[in-house]
């Protein structure tokens, strides 16, 4: 329990996905669930600063937390029973390598090389309401209102208006949406072609999220290598797109509940990609974030 950070326990890829399939596996699906990054959602009692969404999602409990040690310099103690959250990060490990060199008379020799990679850690989180002898530091107070089809509609226009280089289409009645990388374009039904207008701008930031791959924004155009439809580097831009989506729509006040359909279908399909690419959920959650935070402005 008193260990700051978990290093060399089990392949923490795997220990990420399971926990998302947990989730899953309740019928919870992670990414549509409300995240600000503010004072309402995970963060961390001392630092006060909020944790990235991969560990808003593991978490899954608005407030405060702490480390073992944390609680221990705060004065608290941990209650009985209490369950640790898990936050991951990624650390720098240094290795060495061989590398064959020209020496200064033209001869082949063999040097060593320190190079570094990231490699994603862990460690144990805990909920303030699960330590005696801590008080919480959040001030309770009223919540601004929102507009959140006004605000979606800015967020829309600003980044539309910064990328001049892109197309985005919304003013004709089609089936179809869709990003182009080709011809840098977004395509989108007509708002009056929606029965839920919440899913009109969930699709909208779906699509606007996928331009992001493009390499003079978030460049990710590399990483998918324009994946056929149904493959594995598919499904991983698709998560990107869907948790941007939903990203974007918490930012704006849209519920989420009335922003994306929640069918069993789609649940079995995600847990059947969660269950093949342990890796999926970090690297779609990681660039998710970037790309939100690109299309906001931030």
């Amino acid at each position: 329990m008193k260990n700051e950070a978990n290093n060399n326990r089990g392949n923490v890829y795997q220990m990420v996905t399971d926990r998302i399939i947990e989730q899953m596996e309740k019928g919870i699906i992670p990414w549509h669930k409300p995240w600000t990054g503010a004072a309402d959602g995970a963060i961390n009692y001392v630092s006060r600063k909020a944790y990235s969404v991969l560990n808003q999602w593991l978490l899954g409990r608005d407030g405060e937390w702490l480390t073992f040690k944390q609680v221990e310099q705060c004065g608290g103690r941990i209650k009985k029973g209490a369950k640790a959250g898990m936050v991951v990060f990624y650390m720098q490990q240094q290795y060495n390598v061989t590398v064959e060199v020209m020496n200064e008379d033209g001869e082949k020799e063999q040097q060593e090389r320190t190079k570094s990679k990231p490699v994603l850690r862990y460690y144990n989180v805990f909920h303030i309401d699960d330590c005696d002898g801590i008080q919480s530091k959040i001030v309770k107070g009223e919540k601004n209102d929102v507009q959140p089809i006004e605000q979606a509609e800015q967020v829309i226009n600003d980044y539309v208006s910064r990328e001049q280089e892109l197309t985005f289409s919304n003013g004709s009645v089609t089936d179809k949406a869709y990003y182009s990388p080709s011809s840098d374009t977004v395509v989108v039904p007509m708002i009056s072609q929606y029965d839920v207008v919440e899913e009109y701008y969930s699709t909208t930031f779906h699509e606007l999220v996928h331009s992001t791959m493009a390499e003079s924004r978030c460049n990710r155009k590399a990483e998918n290598k324009l994946a056929a439809f149904g493959s594995a580097d598919y499904s991983r831009e698709e998560l990107v797109a869907e948790t941007g989506s939903a990203m974007l729509c918490t930012k704006v006040g849209i519920d989420c509940d009335k922003a994306f359909k929640n069918s069993v279908a789609y649940i079995q399909g995600w847990l059947r990609q969660l269950k093949n690419d342990n890796k999926m959920i970090v690297w779609a959650a990681s660039r998710a974030e970037k790309a939100a935070k690109y299309i906001m402005g931030e």
